[in-house]
């Protein structure tokens, strides 16, 4: 309730600006032309007159036309609801014509068949041979990810050994067991290397 009274105030102290900004703006209009001008011998309210009535024209005109489009989409909304929707027939599918003769370049042939717009070679699977598959996928991915994750822990340990810690990771490669520094006391580069071959 408090956040609308602001609201209503600020609103009130805008249209109150915006009044006498007007007011002032009539003021100083009126001003400034004392008498009215003839400009190449017509009166300026003769003017003014034509001025407005091509103005009104032209708003009433705007306005039909807006009214017309709005009462001709409502008769197409209307007729759409009215319409079958089941009525839409299937897109035929792509056929070649065959006014492309493919049969010099083999390499073309093969590349049609490729994106699907060659004669379709489907295999009827059964059920068994579904399911068989799904399993091999599923094992694949499997494989796959672990020899992902395998690569991916190896990696951060050698980044980390260049950085100058040993980490150990458990089993399932998927947590830090430890971290220890790697102690260098003399900080010779040579000494370290020395380290490691031994």
């Amino acid at each position: 309730m408090d956040s609308q009274k602001p609201e209503k105030e600020n609103s009130m102290w805008l249209a109150l600006l915006l009044f006498v900004g007007a007011a002032a703006m009539v003021f100083v209009y009126l001003g400034t032309s004392d008498a009215p001008q003839k400009v190449a011998g017509t009166p300026a309210a003769v003017k003014s007159e034509k001025f407005e009535k091509s103005v009104n024209r032209h708003l009433m005109l705007t306005n039909e036309k807006m009214e017309m489009a709005r009462q001709r989409m409502q008769v197409e909304n209307a007729q759409l609801m009215n319409s079958d929707f089941s009525q839409t027939k299937a897109q035929a599918a792509y056929e070649n014509d065959r006014r492309l003769d493919l049969s010099m370049d083999t390499r073309a042939q093969e590349l049609a068949e490729e994106l699907g717009r060659g004669a379709r070679h489907e295999e009827a699977l059964s059920p068994h041979d579904i399911v068989q598959k799904e399993l091999f996928n599923a094992e694949q991915a499997q494989e796959y990810s672990q020899a992902y994750k395998e690569e991916y822990a190896r990696q951060f340990v050698e980044n980390a050994r260049r950085g100058g810690y040993k980490i150990i990771l458990s089993e399932d490669l998927s947590r830090v067991l430890s971290v220890t520094p790697i102690r260098n006391p003399s900080n010779n580069p040579y000494q370290s290397t020395l380290e490691a071959i031994q």
